[in-house]
């Protein structure tokens, strides 16, 4: 063990710290009837045998029951988790809704923003729901061309470059993934609740879940990047899991609301846009597998939390990706996203 899970009041944690966790290795599964365990052995095999994966966790009912670490990977051991950023602003967003800095998903970007609202009439219009379901119609279809994030990531002024492209559907109109509307978001959090979107989320999220200090990339004026560039843990991963199963609970506080984490975790909008998965609420990916739904925080390169709320089961996954080909990133993802979604899931 190379340190100590963070501390948290939800009962996931508790477990954790209470059993100790270990920096390598496979744990053997807790027994539950109806669990396919040659089916979860196959899933981890194929797991180490994914170059970059870095760790693999299985939670059920609060309990670990299957555990991997590889590539210096371990329980404690933060990393850009790409977009599943996307997901934890979401929940922010939930937040400050509740206590009033937001006061509804169909306040437009003219209302929000004011003077740093784009000029376009259409483009002010855009609602904070159309950024939340990636219905507003900026930008491009980043899935199928990762260069547009790198070509926003690199502008001189991030805001101003969203702005300047042109509209690629009418807003409300059509799914279309690209990942500064999740920054826009940020920029409308720090604008409406009065501080960055790092130390909101510190001040309303992390502390409650028990996570600390945690590095969060910014734009070259200090402005959160809502869209990637959050480090977490696993067991980070697997609280903030634990909070969307357990409907925004953390024990018996309510952190999010619970209407929020329906919401959010409800498909807005249908999409086939990526492996194994049917739909996409605010932030999260909706899907089935195993007979069961499933909501999904997914990020580049193979980052994952999948939460199964029939099921009571909690998996979470990293990789590298920094450094690593754009095409091994894209395949190691794709293996990862079926090595849960078609064996762990309907193992259990």
């Amino acid at each position: 063990m190379t340190g100590v899970a963070p501390a948290a009041a939800s009962r996931v944690l508790g477990i954790l710290l209470a059993a100790g966790v270990a920096a390598c290795g496979v744990f053997g599964p807790a027994e539950h009837s109806g669990t396919n365990t040659a089916l979860v052995d196959s899933a981890f095999a194929e797991a180490g045998r994914q170059a970059n994966l870095t760790s693999l966790v299985v939670v059920r009912d609060g309990t670990v029951e299957r555990q991997l670490y590889l590539n210096g990977g371990a329980a404690d051991t933060a990393q850009d988790v790409r977009s599943v950023t996307k997901s934890v602003v979401s929940l922010l967003v939930g937040i400050a809704l509740d206590r009033g800095c937001l006061h509804s998903l169909d306040q437009t970007l003219a209302d929000l923003l004011g003077p740093l609202a784009p000029a376009d009439t259409a483009k002010r219009g855009i609602t904070l729901r159309q950024l939340l379901n990636m219905t507003s119609g900026l930008g491009g279809d980043e899935l199928a061309n990762v260069d547009l994030y790198n070509q926003w990531a690199l502008a001189s002024d991030q805001l101003t470059y969203v702005w300047d492209l042109p509209l690629v559907s009418a807003p409300g109109s059509r799914f279309n993934y690209y990942s500064p509307n999740f920054y826009v978001a940020s920029r409308i959090l720090t604008q409406a609740c009065g501080q960055g979107t790092a130390d909101f989320a510190r001040d309303v999220f992390f502390t409650a879940l028990g996570i600390g200090p945690r590095a969060w990339e910014t734009d070259d004026k200090g402005y959160t990047n809502g869209g990637a560039g959050l480090q977490l843990t696993p067991m980070d991963m697997v609280a903030i899991g634990t909070l969307v199963m357990d409907s925004g609970r953390v024990g018996a506080r309510q952190v999010v609301p619970s209407d929020w984490v329906r919401s959010a975790t409800t498909a807005t909008v249908a999409t086939t846009a990526t492996a194994n998965v049917t739909g996409y609420g605010y932030g999260w990916w909706i899907g089935e597998a195993g007979g069961a739904r499933y909501v999904m925080a997914m990020g580049w390169g193979g980052q994952f939390i999948v939460v199964v709320p029939s099921k009571r089961l909690i998996v979470t996954a990293t990789a590298r990706w920094q450094g690593v080909a754009r095409s091994t990133a894209n395949a190691q993802w794709l293996a990862i996203d079926n090595i849960i979604l078609r064996s762990i899931v309907p193992a259990y």
